[in-house]
């Protein structure tokens, strides 16, 4: 059995294969891994860019497939901004953060939680999950090399 989560971050640490993650890439992975079509034709950035317009927060829709060129979605503002503002290595704390090869940045997790696609990363729930995470897997395979023979499995 395989924890998927896991495997992913092994597969980024342990070898040169990134694994396309979306919420693991820099600049984020929204719009440029996936677009996500809505029963009305309108086409957001993922899945959770989708919920938020159920919830009236249409900052992630992109156009609609009736009426919108795949160009206009593709340089759509409500793309291109998040985007721009996701690069970790130019984000205040990403930048110097250790974890900043294996880890990405979530636009629409901020901009749910902190109003902002960047987000406080000293208070992101998203940089704290995955720093704990991060920290764990790197301390157990360097405490136990069963576990790191695991981690090279799963990087594959």
């Amino acid at each position: 059995m395989m924890e998927i989560y896991a495997s992913i971050i092994a597969k980024k640490m342990l070898s040169n294969t990134d694994p396309g993650y979306v919420d693991l890439t820099s600049p984020a992975g929204i719009g440029i891994g996936a677009l996500v079509y809505n029963y009305d034709g309108d086409v957001y950035a993922s899945d959770e860019g989708r919920m938020l317009a159920e919830m009236n927060d249409r900052t992630f829709r992109l156009g609609n497939v009736h009426n919108s060129s795949y160009t206009d979605i593709m340089l759509s503002e409500s793309l291109l901004d998040p985007l721009m503002e996701s690069v970790t290595l130019s984000a205040p704390m990403c930048s110097t953060c250790a974890f900043e090869p294996y880890c990405g940045a979530d636009p629409v997790f901020h901009h749910a939680t902190a109003g902002n696609f960047l987000g406080h990363k000293a208070l992101s729930a998203f940089c704290q999950r995955n720093m704990g995470v991060f920290t764990l897997l790197l301390r157990k395979m360097r405490d136990d090399p069963v576990f790191l023979d695991l981690m090279r499995q799963w990087a594959q």
